[in-house]
C-alpha cells in the first residue's frame, strides 16, 4: 500500500510499527471526512435558515412566547400613588362636567353623588390620570375612570357591573364618550357601574357607616383600604358641608373623625390574627425557654442517664429530735399580781414578848 506524501514520515521499518502507522492514517482520514461532511451540512443549513420564510416564522414564534408570558401580579395602589393622584391640580370646569353623571347615578341607585365624585377624584383625579382612557393602571389590574378591576376573574368586578349603564339615561354630551357600549373607558358607563357597586356594598344617600364600608370595599379589605375609606369620606363630607371643591385639600380633622368612628375597629379586626399569632409565638418561646431551663436543671441535679448513675444516692429526710432530748428551760417567774382595788391586808403589829420576860423599858419603870 502506497501512502500519500504527507504521511511518508509515518513509514516505519518492521511489521509492528507498520500496523501502528496504518491505524493512525485511518483515524486521520476518518476525521478529515467527518469535518468535510459537517462543513457541507453547515453551509446548507445556513442557506436554508437565511431565507425570509424561516426568519418570519422565528419572529412569530418569539412574539407568541412573549404574548403568552404572564403579566405582572395584581397590585392595588400604594399610598404614594393615591397621594399623588388625590393631590394633583385639575381644572374646575372639567371637574364640573362630571356633575350630571354623578347626579344620574345618585337618582338611579340612591347613592350620595359626593361619594361617587370623591372616589373618582381619589382614583384618577377626575379622569386626568395618564392611563385613564387606555390600557391598565400602574399596577396592571384596573382600568378606566373609576379603576374597575378587570383581572380578578374568572368573573371580574367590571364584568359584574358593566351593564349598569342601561339603568340610566345617557347625557347628550359629557367629557369622554366612546363609540361602543359598555366600555370601561366611557365616563358614563364607568360612573354608573360604580354607583351600582357602591349600592350593593351598602352605600346610601347619607355619609354614614354604610358609605364608609362601601368605600372600604371599593378599594379592598386591607390596612391601606381603611386609610382610603377615611380620605374618601372626609372629602365627601367636606363637599357636603362647604360645597363642591375639586382642588381642596382633604381635612385631616375629618379623616381623624372617621378613623375614630370606623377605621380603628376595622384595623383591629385586620391585625387581630397577626397579634394572636405573635402572642402565641411569644408564649411558645417562653415555654421553650422554660423547658430548656428545666432540662438544664435536670441534667445537673435530677436528670436520668449516666450522670444519674454516677450520682450518690439521695439522703432520706432528717430525723426529728425526740421530746426528751430537748433542753429543759427554767420557767420564768410569774409577775406579782397587780392590785387594782383597795388594800384588804391587816395591819402589821409588833409581836408580843413571851410570858415571864420584862422588856427593857418596863424594867426602867418596874415590871
Amino acid at each position: 500500500m502506497r501512502l500519500p506524501a504527507q504521511f511518508a514520515s509515518l513509514r516505519c521499518v518492521g511489521r509492528r510499527p507498520g500496523r501502528a502507522a496504518l491505524v493512525g492514517i485511518l483515524i486521520l482520514a476518518g476525521a478529515a471526512t467527518t469535518l468535510a461532511i459537517g462543513a457541507g451540512f453547515s453551509d446548507r443549513a445556513t442557506k436554508r435558515l437565511s431565507g425570509p420564510t424561516v426568519a418570519a416564522r422565528m419572529a412569530s414564534a418569539t412574539a407568541a412566547m412573549v404574548a403568552e408570558r404572564p403579566g405582572p401580579p395584581e397590585r392595588r395602589g400604594a399610598a404614594a400613588y393615591y397621594r399623588r393622584t388625590a393631590g394633583s391640580h385639575v381644572s374646575e370646569k372639567a371637574a364640573a362636567g362630571f356633575l350630571p353623571l354623578y347626579r344620574e347615578a345618585e337618582g338611579v341607585y340612591g347613592v350620595n353623588w359626593r361619594l361617587i365624585a370623591s372616589i373618582h377624584r381619589q382614583e384618577t383625579a377626575f379622569s386626568t390620570a395618564p392611563s385613564t382612557y387606555r390600557g391598565l393602571n400602574d399596577f396592571g389590574c384596573c382600568a378606566g375612570p373609576m379603576q374597575f378591576n378587570v383581572t380578578n376573574g374568572p368573573v371580574s368586578t367590571w364584568e359584574q357591573y358593566r351593564r349598569a349603564f342601561r339603568d340610566g339615561r345617557r347625557p347628550a354630551r359629557y367629557p369622554h364618550r366612546t363609540r361602543s357600549h359598555p366600555s370601561i373607558y366611557d365616563d358614563f358607563d364607568a360612573i354608573m357601574a360604580a354607583g351600582s357597586l357602591l349600592r350593593d356594598s351598602g352605600a346610601g344617600r347619607s355619609l354614614d357607616f354604610g358609605a364608609w364600608s362601601a368605600a372600604y370595599s371599593y378599594y379592598g379589605h386591607d390596612l391601606f383600604g381603611v386609610t382610603y375609606a377615611n380620605q374618601v369620606l372626609a372629602r365627601a363630607e367636606a363637599w357636603q358641608r362647604d360645597g363642591f371643591c375639586p382642588n381642596c385639600v382633604v381635612d385631616e380633622g375629618l379623616v381623624a373623625e372617621f378613623e375614630d368612628a370606623y377605621g380603628r375597629s376595622a384595623r383591629r379586626q385586620l391585625t387581630g390574627p397577626e397579634r394572636r399569632a405573635k402572642k402565641h409565638r411569644r408564649r411558645k418561646l417562653g415555654r421553650d425557654h422554660y423547658g430548656e431551663r428545666r432540662d438544664r436543671r435536670k441534667g445537673r441535679g435530677g436528670g436520668s442517664g449516666e450522670r444519674a448513675r454516677q450520682r450518690p444516692p439521695a439522703r432520706g429526710p432528717r430525723p426529728s429530735r425526740p421530746p426528751s432530748a430537748k433542753k429543759d428551760r427554767p420557767a420564768k417567774p410569774s409577775p406579782p399580781p397587780t392590785q387594782t382595788g383597795p388594800s384588804t391586808t391587816p395591819p402589821v403589829t409588833a409581836p408580843s414578848p413571851p410570858a415571864g420576860e420584862c422588856p427593857l423599858i418596863r424594867k426602867l419603870f418596874g415590871c
